[in-house]
């Protein structure tokens, strides 16, 4: 009787045995995961690696990736459970495993010294391989990048309230979850793209992909984050952070914060913009990126 009410109480509370996320471990269990992630490639010249942020896909970079291919051999990369990658149903969506399966990707491809261009929670990663001597890109490009410990956004705090989150999450229309996201991440919801929110909409309500939502949602606070971003003063490698200056998702606070860990950086604050700038103010954002790349 006593176990059964244990159980009970256990599903009430949404408690689960949840493993320790850190990088020592990850990088102590880690199998190589057999996984091919889904990338679109473009243009020629020096290559440049993008990664996108939480729930979205490499099509969030479809307004600056044209631009971009005119001078480098562009590689834009949906991460593991988003886009048109697999979402396998395992444990294994943190941040740390996405910066191996990007690290992966790299070597596989014989990536030398690349661009790193990540966005929000793909900007997590891009630090990541950063930090890793093994990648050595030649310059950083973050926006709106998850770095530093925080709450989860407002939208993500809901989807972990136990039962009605993953309730809400299966329930409702994929098409609903994914205009709601845009509106709790943009500034001015007259821009909105309709397009936008249709392909995460369409990998959302994929085979798996509300499965891997709610499991990366679950993995995205690494348990030894500040430990990580201990380490931002270590890099010396030229970066550009760009932020919009209305972001409720990581707020700018965080940007500054990076501008000062990163000795050798460049902060550039997008007025009247949320937390997708290259969606919501895409010209700027390509003018602060060409400045930055000398294109």
């Amino acid at each position: 009787m006593i176990r059964y009410l244990f159980v009970l109480i256990l599903m009430i509370s949404g408690c689960s045995m949840k493993k320790p996320i850190t990088l020592d471990k990850t990088l102590k269990h880690s199998m190589s995961q057999d996984i091919d992630l889904y990338y679109e490639e473009k243009g020629e010249g020096e290559p440049m690696v993008l990664l996108h942020g939480f729930a979205s896909s490499s099509y969030s970079f479809r307004y600056i990736i044209p631009e971009l291919a005119k001078y480098h051999k562009v590689y834009a990369v949906d991460l593991k459970g988003f886009g048109k990658s697999p979402k396998p149903k395992d444990d294994r969506y943190s941040v740390y495993d996405q910066y191996l399966l990007v690290k992966r990707f790299i070597q596989k491809h014989h990536i030398k010294n690349p661009i790193l261009l990540g966005h929000s929670f793909g900007g997590g990663v891009a630090l990541l391989l950063t930090l890793d001597s093994e990648i050595k890109p030649k310059k950083l490009i973050l926006i709106d990048a998850a770095a530093y410990k925080q709450r989860r956004p407002k939208l993500l705090r809901w989807a972990m309230i136990p039962f009605l989150g993953k309730a809400a999450l299966y329930m409702l229309p994929a098409s609903y979850q994914a205009k709601s996201g845009y509106e709790y991440a943009f500034y001015n919801d007259k821009k909105i793209p309709k397009e936008g929110v249709e392909s995460v909409a369409k990998a959302l309500g994929s085979r798996g992909g509300k499965y891997a939502f709610a499991k990366a949602n679950e993995e995205l606070i690494p348990d030894d984050i500040e430990e990580i971003s201990s380490r931002y003063k270590e890099i010396s490698t030229p970066t550009l952070i760009i932020w919009g200056d209305k972001d409720i998702v990581i707020r700018k606070s965080k940007a500054y914060r990076l501008h000062r860990d990163i000795k050798n950086s460049i902060l550039k604050i997008i007025p009247n913009c949320g937390h997708i700038p290259q969606e919501e103010q895409p010209q700027l954002v390509l003018r602060y990126i060409k400045e930055f790349l000398g294109d």
